[in-house]
């Protein structure tokens, strides 16, 4: 019991390290990896949606300046080379301000100046809006709040064809559109978007809440670190990661000093490194736990090999011999000596069923001895009054004229005894197993022979016989009497086999492949043959029939007959499973 505890622990512990160890470092690295992959994909997947939300930004500005530009060119035009009324000036821009509002949505109010800055119409001039000639070409100016509402002031100079400046339209956009822009983006789980003006004051927040109306450039680094860049940039500072962009990166003229801001907690940015870190420490312990359950198994398998030794020994000692080969049974295995101590006991099994196999074949070597001598008795016996049979029969037949009525059946009567003279000699053929062959014969006649010959026994026993066959078949190498012999003794095998009811009985015969061969089948309807006893139906005295029915030597001398012409024999599988079906080859007479 020492040893047997201290082998499973140590298996269990080689186990136990060799399982978790590559486990433990292939975690660690694919951990490491998980994160810098993540880190990487994190930043470069918010860039890209801040670079789409601040283009989508710009653009909506832009427009409205284009916008803006091409109504103020428009009514710099008008306003010049018509010169009219102040009424029909003053309709002409109605409709032209009622054109831009629909083209521009958040165009919320919009004032025309003349070159002197002084308001010639419409809503009033904003404080602190610059109109003046430096402003060439317009500007959009900061964000500017009004109560709870954010606006933006974009001025654009109107120009004449010729270059000469008749005016500026001063239009306030409503930023209301940034806030719903921001909320319709999906963002991941705890990341804030937000747009901050060039003085670090929030002007909209993806999360709907309202703006503070202070500074963030104090308390948020990404912040003053976004109104400082060029165009884009993160960093990852008080357990927070932090993309920015600014928007003036968009712009080639005088852009906006906003700025972008996409913030998410590390904890939420890097979630899925951190479940890969727990799915590894998960399967690392699940490892853990299969090598400890399959180092106990395999210790307690290689601690019993002698109880299965000593089980095998004593299967042996009890066993068939065909049980006793290789496969038969489960394999014996263990360490060191005690697996060369299994492969010895494997081998004296196999000797064993070797020296049964040898004394089965001696015992029916002995059978076939047997036969011999009885064959050559019955023989010696039955010849001379065969003679006697057939010498008479053959007296009174020569007597009777060719159409005398009796002269048929003393002739049926001679070719009988001579049947039975071969089926004598055949007898003491079978001990001397001869392998010369005769022929040429033709199967399909013999058949019909064997079938005109059986026909009155089949019929009285409610048999019906049944030939296919096929047209053409090639002569066999066969004695056509031993040939009949076979093929007798299957028929009648097989109408006894379906009494007392009867049934069918098929003669097939076809050729075999390239004509080498002739196959002939007798099938019948019976219970069929079991599996295990087809190939023991063809030995000696053996039989399935009732006491005193059968002899056993019917199929023992068929299988005597083919072999003697180079053919083969044997139970083949019926089909449908359904009767028996014996197969015989025999090979074609050379032509």
């Amino acid at each position: 019991m020492k040893r047997r505890g201290t082998l499973t622990w140590r298996v269990l512990i080689i186990l136990a390290l060799a399982a978790v160890l590559p486990t433990v470092v292939v975690g660690v690295l694919a951990i490491r990896r998980a994160q810098g992959d993540l880190e990487v994909e994190v930043v470069r997947g918010n860039l890209a949606l801040v670079r789409a939300v601040g283009a989508q930004l710009d653009a909506t500005l832009q427009d409205a300046r284009r916008t803006l530009e091409l109504a103020a060119a428009t009514w710099a035009d008008d306003r010049q080379a018509a010169a009219l009324a102040d009424a029909a000036d003053a309709r002409r821009t109605a409709r032209l301000v009622g054109r831009l509002r629909r083209q521009v949505p958040v165009l919320s109010a919009l004032t025309i100046v003349d070159p002197a800055g002084r308001p010639v119409g419409l809503d009033p001039l904003p404080a602190g809006v610059d109109t003046g000639a430096h402003s060439f070409g317009g500007y959009v100016g900061d964000v500017v709040r009004t109560g709870d509402r954010s606006v933006v002031h974009v001025v654009v100079q109107a120009r004449s064809r010729t270059g000469e400046l008749v005016g500026a339209f001063v239009a306030e956009l409503d930023l209301g559109f940034v806030a719903e822009a921001l909320a319709a983006v999906r963002l991941g789980t705890g990341a804030l978007l937000y747009l901050v003006d060039g003085a670090g004051i929030p002007v909209a927040r993806s999360d709907g809440q309202p703006p503070d109306t202070t500074s963030w450039r104090a308390s948020r680094p990404a912040v003053d670190r976004a109104l400082g860049a060029a165009v884009e940039g993160h960093l990852t500072a008080r357990g927070t990661v932090a993309v920015y962009r600014s928007l003036a990166s968009y712009q080639s003229l005088r852009g906006v000093r906003w700025a972008l801001v996409l913030e998410q907690p590390e904890a939420d940015a890097y979630a899925l490194a951190e479940n890969t870190r727990k799915d590894t420490l998960a399967v690392g312990a699940a490892v853990l736990a299969a090598a400890l359950i399959l180092g106990f198994v395999l210790a307690a398998r290689l601690t019993r090999p002698l109880t299965a030794l000593a089980a095998r020994a004593d299967a042996i000692a009890s066993a068939e011999p065909a049980a006793l080969r290789a496969g038969d049974h489960p394999t014996i295995d263990g360490p060191g000596e005690i697996g060369v101590l299994a492969h010895r006991v494997e081998e004296m099994a196999q000797r064993i069923a070797d020296r049964a196999e040898l004394q089965a074949a001696l015992a029916r070597g002995d059978r076939l001895a047997t036969v011999g001598v009885m064959s050559a008795s019955v023989a010696h016996e039955i010849n001379n009054p065969l003679t006697t049979v057939l010498g008479y029969a053959k007296l009174l037949a020569e007597d009777k004229p060719e159409d005398h009525p009796d002269r048929a059946g003393l002739e049926l009567i001679a070719g009988e005894a001579d049947r039975m003279k071969a089926i004598v000699s055949s007898l003491l053929d079978y001990a001397r197993v001869e392998k010369g062959t005769r022929g040429p014969t033709d199967v399909a006649a013999v058949i019909r022979h064997v079938a005109a010959l059986m026909q009155p026994q089949l019929r009285r026993a409610k048999v019906t016989l049944r030939l296919q066959l096929d047209d053409a078949l090639p002569e066999v190498a066969a004695d056509a009497h031993a040939l009949q012999q076979v093929l007798v003794n299957l028929v009648q095998n097989a109408g006894q086999a379906m009494q007392p009811d009867g049934g069918a009985v098929t003669a097939r015969a076809s050729s075999g492949p390239g004509g080498a061969t002739v196959i002939v089948e007798i099938a019948d309807e019976g219970p069929g043959v079991p599996v295990a006893e087809r190939a023991r139906v063809f030995d000696p005295f053996y039989t399935t029939k009732d006491a005193g029915v059968g002899t056993g030597l019917g199929l023992a001398v068929c299988k005597h007959l083919v072999i003697t012409f180079g053919g083969t024999i044997e139970a083949a599988e019926p089909e449908g499973g359904r009767g028996a079906v014996f197969r015989v080859v025999i090979p074609t007479s050379p032509p």
